[in-house]
């Protein structure tokens, strides 16, 4: 079900929430499960409802989609946003070859994304290398220092930011090369 914030009111950490089956349903700081300072209204969100039907008390609220670092999106990566699964395909000494799509080979559309170049790679398991519901960009400067990573000349930072839509963004992934590119691949048949 889509939730949405009604109302905000910064000050007294309150607000409401309305879903497309329910009206405004007020919820208060307790219920404020991350400690969002800044809801803004027709912000999607997740709720927790707790109670008997016609009497629903809202016992949680989180943005639906984390906020990303100002001056992050890349505009390449824009067609592969919304993808829910993202597979390693291929890893070698300097390039990384992801499948992006949803559900598998035979679904369409998907797409090749290839990492050309690469210099440093943080925060993939190689135990599991699957990313769910991932989102890309460019990596911000203070994650770049947080992950203590040297960008060389000529290459850039991204970012793989997995479960996210899903509430609190899950791990990130950190690739360093010197290109990045999309490619529409053919329906499996």
């Amino acid at each position: 079900m889509a939730w949405r914030i009604h109302s905000w009111a910064h000050e007294s950490g309150t607000g409401s929430v309305v879903s497309p089956h329910f009206g405004a349903l007020p919820f208060g700081p307790a219920a404020n499960t991350h400690g969002t300072t800044d809801f803004a209204p027709d912000e999607e969100v997740l709720v927790e409802l707790d109670g008997p039907k016609d009497a629903y008390v809202v016992r949680g609220v989180l943005l639906a989609r984390q906020r990303q670092p100002e001056g992050t999106r890349w505009a390449p990566f824009d067609v592969v946003n919304g993808c829910g699964d993202m597979r390693l395909q291929e890893r070698g000494d300097d390039h990384l070859r992801f499948w992006m799509g949803d559900c598998c080979e035979w679904c369409a559309p998907a797409w090749a994304l290839t990492f050309s170049r690469v210099t440093s790679l943080v925060g993939l398991d190689d135990d599991d290398p699957d990313l769910d519901s991932p989102l890309l960009r460019l990596a911000s400067t203070e994650e770049v220092l947080a992950l203590a990573s040297n960008v060389p000349p000529g290459s850039r930072a991204y970012c793989v930011v997995t479960v996210h839509g899903q509430g609190r963004d899950g791990p990130r992934v950190l690739v360093v090369a010197g290109e990045a590119s999309v490619e529409a691949l053919p329906h499996a048949t």
